[in-house]
């Protein structure tokens, strides 16, 4: 028995040895032969088994019970190639390289994902590390130059404020709105982007064409940009962790202007002496002494001290015994008047501060995402800032087999700091116009002298700083000439603007896998914002003052739903690749207003509209818009090498009449991989050459809520009743604009992927456009849309990227891209076309010039002629006659020339559209050091310099005396200066700046648009625990115009920048811990 039990134990041993020697464990290491990094993700799987596993954040593996007799294992990642690595017990090192014949991984598209191998449409790509790159509160921002046919107008350097108008491949539309469509993990988002923080996004996509953007259908002609947050990724949680505090400072020069105040009183009195010199033929003793005097008389302020009996300008110069600063009695006081510099009181530099934290992680069957960030930007002006808290919680669940369910859930809140009175507007409370437009010679503040002779700045009945509003009883016994009354730095001292916003945006979503090859996905999102505006206009100083002090308030709320359902069939026979997808989505957006204003405050303490003596007004209204659209997509390839797509997409909106409301889009795009063919085996050289090519039709409703029915407005009639009176006429014909879009363009990939790029060509037809017709005023209505006119935008876009060096220590890359579109006008409402065409003007200051077979933005001015034998500015006018019918017949264009602005004929000038633009950069990483340079351009095109037109010319009359000028003064036509084309510098002219082509200047520019340098520690002097990176990075750094202080970028009509705020240089440092 004994014996019998102890062969028993020694079989059990020996069965259980066998058994341990029939499996074993492999582990290792998955890093990339380009930079030596680990990489996070990738399968690693024991070939001929299904056994496997995925690398943790560090590469790290490990398969247990791995048979013994297992050869080797296969390591797949998406954007690498494939390696296979032999079995063994210890650890292993698996070294994966780039697969060069792969096309730039994952594009996001609408509704799904395809590889960009398999896409037939054209889109740009931007990843999070580019995004990173980048210092902004807005992603928009980060696109201008990286996103060939992508263009920027509008931008603000407002903390906080949203990115301007964005254009994709041309202006898209006449009088119906041509932003982009915004998509934000699926669903249309119409906020402020400066509510996601950078560091939440994973990839923004830009779509261009019909087969990437069609299964938008409703509003998405003018191009689609997807947003797409991140996810877990990492088997192992990881913590990221990034702060930055940066110094801002405005980016823009000033224009060369006089800035001395004995130059600025040479440059006036000078085009005085001309007058009475050159014009009036007077002595030199006489001109001289009225040129003085009327100087003097015309500007008010004598900021210098000088000899009694001696003139200020002596023979054109500033007296050279004149001291700066003049001791003033006005009503028994001694004041002290000095100049101060405008810009330098206006501007300052301001600290910008930004703190992220992520956690992220996966598992087998979920993943995770959570962030929170803190932004807080001053601005470069007082008074203006932004501060954002932001959460966001993201997470997946494979909860079975064939379910899989996720949610998304972002909280913003926000508070901003402005002035109501920043804007575009030319006025003596806009800080931005005023003090670039003010002359050298006059002061900000009221100083007064005491009795012991000190001089300080006064202080008002409230013990503010006193400024001076020009106003001789508040001031220097005097009164300003240029917009007297005005100080907005004073003003806006006292003023407060403030704006605080929430946003609650919530995504849930359910996968349910019928079978391998049957999935339905349900996505819901609600996005739930409110904000509240307060405006105060103080008591003391300013177009508030005479009120009491005044008080404005608006209260928002928006609430947006989205909700998408899709059944999706994939499968493969053979070489044979089919997608088929089915779906459904109802977009609702309804929006409250609520407004009161009030005047007579109690106290600045008391911003409220309760402590107002007076609620003068108030009003509330909402608004609601649906798009309910049913849609189908279908994909097939054969054998990866041939590819075609198809969609269609009928959808409804509420813009129109019920009647009107559906429209129909659709789009097909192929794809051919040429270097898959066998013909192709033995180019080596040649990685991947794709051919492609679309064609597609999407809609445009962009033109706000009831348009299709006749509006009236409501008004008080009695105490107790109200009226309406007729206020717009409607058009319940109107329906989609539609545009119609066809794209050809190759891709290609050379020398492993040494070098890369495409050629994409367009042209975009938009037909049926939602017109704004004018209609007889006695109707009651100036206007209203109709469905009439065609217009045309095509072009080419070309990108490349070059890596000269790849090596595991040194890495350097180049790319660059460049963009040229042209527009055409195909047809326009026959009304419009009677005398050949129409003029419109644009914003005020130019006027366009409308015509079938003209182009967009067509300046329409007269035309500058140069100056006669004495220096005065000429215009062209066509020489005419009047035929037998009475009508007018050009005899000859620009016949003759004339001095009256008034009497010079308009002419066709051309689009003053850019013909090139785009953008360069560099990426250079040597061991642990990084850097990246990024660059934007534009050449060609036209801007009207409105600015230069009001600081250039020379005064009419004393209307004028005042301004700012500019120091090419000194370059007008004078007797001794005989070959300048700028207008005599004399006073009198009326026409020396009239708005003619000679102020259409070159829109060219060269902006250094962002640089990053940084060093990521070694990890073993972490012991591999954490992860560390410090850099340096810049945003605006350097501007290059036809003319300082001039930026074509803010606006296609003129150069306006000048009238809003700045755009922002950040220079910043930071560090970010990996863990």
């Amino acid at each position: 028995m004994k014996k019998s039990l102890l062969l028993m134990i020694a079989l059990l041993f020996t069965s259980i040895g066998i058994a341990m020697a029939q499996t074993l464990t492999v582990t290792g290491k998955v890093v990339a032969e380009k930079d030596g990094q680990p990489i996070a993700g990738a399968y690693v799987l024991v070939n001929g088994t299904t056994i496997g596993t995925i690398t943790n954040d560090k590469g790290e593996f490990g398969i247990k019970e791995v048979p013994a007799d297992a050869k080797e294992i296969i390591v797949t990642f998406l954007g690498m190639t494939t390696v296979s690595a032999p079995v063994q017990a210890g650890p292993l090192t698996v070294v994966m390289h780039e697969d060069a014949t792969y096309l730039d991984d994952v594009v996001v598209v609408a509704f799904g994902a395809t590889t960009k191998e398999a896409f037939t449409g054209s889109a740009t790509v931007i990843k999070s590390d580019e995004i990173a790159k980048r210092q902004t509160t807005d992603v928009t921002n980060a696109l201008v130059g990286k996103v060939a046919g992508l263009q920027l107008r509008g931008n603000s350097g407002q903390p906080g404020s949203s990115s301007g108008s964005i254009n994709i491949r041309g202006i898209s539309s006449m009088y119906a709105g041509t932003e982009p469509l915004v998509i934000v993990d699926g669903s249309p988002y119409t906020s402020s982007l400066t509510n996601i923080p950078q560091s939440d996004i994973e990839s923004v996509t830009v779509l261009k064409d019909a087969a990437s953007a069609a299964l938008y259908g409703a509003r998405g002609a003018s191009g689609v940009i997807i947003i797409t947050t991140k996810t877990g990724k990492s088997k192992d949680a990881v913590i990221n962790v990034d702060m930055k505090w940066g110094v801002n400072s405005k980016a823009i020069q000033d224009y060369d202007l006089v800035t001395d105040p004995g130059e600025y009183y040479e440059a006036y009195y000078a085009q005085l002496y001309n007058k009475y010199f050159y014009g009036d033929g007077m002595l030199h003793e006489e001109a001289d002494l009225l040129a003085n005097q009327q100087m003097l008389q015309d500007l008010q302020y004598n900021v210098f001290s000088y000899p009694e009996g001696e003139n200020l300008i002596i023979n054109g110069k500033l007296n050279p015994k004149a001291t700066l600063g003049r001791k003033v009695t006005y009503d028994g006081t001694d004041y002290w008047m000095t100049p101060d510099n405008w810009t330098d009181e206006a501007y300052k530099n301001s600290l910008r501060q930004e703190y992220n934290l992520s956690l992220n992680g996966a598992t087998d069957r979920s993943s995770y995402y959570m962030s929170l960030g803190y932004l807080n930007e001053d601005g470069i002006v007082d008074h203006s800032n932004y501060q954002r808290i932001s959460a966001r919680i993201k997470a997946d669940y494979q909860a079975k087999k064939w379910l899989k369910v996720g949610t998304n859930v972002g909280f913003v809140h926000s508070d901003q700091n402005q002035n109501s009175n920043w804007g575009t507007s030319a006025n003596s409370a806009n800080l931005f116009s005023y003090t670039s437009s003010v002359g050298a010679i006059y002061p900000v503040f009221v100083r007064v002298i005491d009795p012991d002779g000190n001089v300080s700045i006064k202080t008002d009945q409230y013990g503010n700083p006193a400024y001076d509003f020009g106003v001789a009883a508040t001031g220097y016994g005097v009164t300003r000439p240029y917009l007297s009354t005005g100080n907005p730095l004073g003003a806006n001292n006292y003023n407060k603007y403030t704006v605080g916003g929430n946003q609650l945006n919530a995504n849930v979503y359910a996968d349910v896998l019928f079978t391998d090859f049957l999935k339905l996905s349900v996505n819901s999102t609600v996005i739930w914002g409110n904000s509240l505006t307060s405006s105060f206009g103080n008591m003391f100083y300013g177009s508030s003052a005479a009120s009491g002090g005044e008080i404005a308030k608006t209260a928002s709320e928006g609430f947006r739903t989205n909700n998408v359902q899709t059944l999706t069939y994939f499968d493969s026979f053979g070489s044979h690749n089919v997608n088929v997808m089915l779906g459904h989505e109802y977009y609702n957006a309804k929006t409250k207003y609520l407004w009161a204003h009030a005047k007579g405050m109690f106290s600045p303490a008391i911003q409220e509209i309760g402590a107002a003596a007076t609620k003068d007004d108030s009003n509330s209204y909402s608004t609601e818009y649906n798009v309910e659209g049913y849609f189908l997509s279908a994909q097939y390839d054969y054998n990866n090498k041939y590819y075609v797509s198809g969609s269609f997409r009928r959808d409804a909106t509420s813009y129109f009449a019920p009647a009107n409301r559906w429209g129909n889009f659709w789009s097909v795009g192929a794809a051919w991989i040429l270097t898959k063919e066998s013909f192709m085996q033995n180019v080596h050289w040649l990685d991947i050459l794709k051919l492609k090519a679309s064609v597609g039709q999407q809609g445009n409703d962009n033109i706000g809520s009831y348009n299709y029915i006749d509006l009236y407005k409501l008004s008080k009639a009695t105490d107790t009743s109200m009226s309406a009176a007729f206020a717009q006429k409607g058009n319940p014909d109107i329906t989609w604009e539609t545009t119609t879009n066809t794209n050809v363009g190759f891709e290609f990939s050379l020398f492993q992927g040494r070098l890369s790029g495409n050629l994409d060509a367009y042209h975009k037809k938009t037909s049926d456009l939602l017109f704004w017709t004018s209609i007889p005023e006695s109707s009651g209505s100036r206007g209203m849309y109709d469905n009439i006119g065609d217009i045309l935008n095509y072009g080419v876009e070309f990108s490349l990227n070059a890596t000269p060096i790849r090596t595991r220590l040194v890495d350097w890359s180049i790319f660059g891209n460049l963009s040229h579109n042209k527009t055409k006008i195909l047809s326009l409402p026959p009304s419009k076309i009677l005398t050949g065409g129409f003029s419109e003007s644009a914003n005020g200051y130019l006027t366009y010039y409308y015509r079938e077979g003209g182009e967009l933005n067509n300046y329409y001015a007269p035309c500058y002629a140069g100056v006669d034998d004495l220096g005065q500015a000429m215009f062209y006018k066509d020489i005419v006659e009047v035929d037998e019918n009475g009508e007018e017949v050009v005899i000859e264009e620009k016949g003759t020339t004339t001095y009256d602005f008034n009497e010079a004929t308009k002419y066709e000038h051309g689009s003053i559209l850019p013909k090139l633009f785009g953008g360069f950069g560099t990426e250079l990483r040597i061991g642990g050091f990084d850097l990246s340079l990024m660059f934007d351009y534009q050449l060609g095109g036209k801007v009207f310099d409105m600015y230069y037109q009001g600081v250039v010319g020379s005064s009419e009359n004393a209307q004028g005396a005042g301004m700012a000028i500019h120091k090419d003064w000194k370059k007008a036509w004078s007797p001794t200066n005989t070959t300048s084309n700028l207008p005599r510098w004399q006073y009198g002219d009326s026409f020396s700046a009239a708005s003619s082509d000679l102020f259409l200047t070159n829109a060219s520019y060269l902006n250094f648009q962002s640089f990053m340098v940084g060093y990521t520690i070694p990890e073993k002097l972490f012991r591999s625990k954490c992860k560390m990176r410090i850099y340096a990075a810049g945003e605006n750094l350097w501007f290059w115009s036809a003319r300082k202080g001039l930026d074509p970028r803010y606006a296609f009509e003129g150069n306006l920048n000048i009238l809003s705020y700045s755009p922002v240089r950040t220079i910043s440092g930071g560090v970010q811990f990996t863990f």
